[in-house]
């Protein structure tokens, strides 16, 4: 495994996690969210980002993370092939773009549909994000979903 790739560092609570920059498609700042009814808690709602509308998943709330307060929240919004499935992942801070070829497999006791890989550095450990393991099951469900319905009542 010493194939070098890019990854975006970023803070959920007061651990850092990364996500491959190949999936991401541009990091923002927070912008207005309207809440969603019936969506699952940790969907924070839709937001207009440009032309579009990004579903924010807060995994904050998923994975019960205590927010921090430290750094500026950013939300990270991936690539997606469908117009309908664009989400973004609120984050408490993006701390850095690396690179790396230092990656371990994820150990048989972790659920690997969260973790993709980890990421060794000199210091620690990063987990890094599988983000279409991690988006193609209860999100995209729900996005796809008779539950999502209409907006116009929002």
């Amino acid at each position: 495994m010493d194939e070098v790739k890019q990854f975006i560092q970023f803070k959920l609570g007061l651990h850092n996690y990364a996500v491959e920059m190949s999936c991401v498609r541009e990091i923002i700042k927070p912008v207005e969210v309207r809440q969603l009814l019936g969506a699952p808690e940790f969907v924070q709602g839709i937001a207009k980002v440009r032309d579009g509308v990004v579903t924010v998943v807060d995994l904050r709330k998923k994975f019960v993370i205590e927010p921090s307060d430290e750094g500026e929240p950013r939300i990270i919004i991936f690539e997606s092939e469908k117009e309908t499935e664009k989400i973004g992942l609120w984050v408490d801070d993006v701390v850095e773009i690396m690179e790396s070829g230092s990656l371990e497999k994820v150990p048989n006791i972790i659920h690997r549909g969260a973790i993709k890989e980890i990421i060794k550095t000199e210091d620690t450990i990063i987990p890094v994000i599988n983000i279409n393991e991690l988006f193609s099951g209860d999100v995209l469900t729900w996005l796809n979903s008779d539950e999502v319905g209409s907006t116009e009542n929002i």
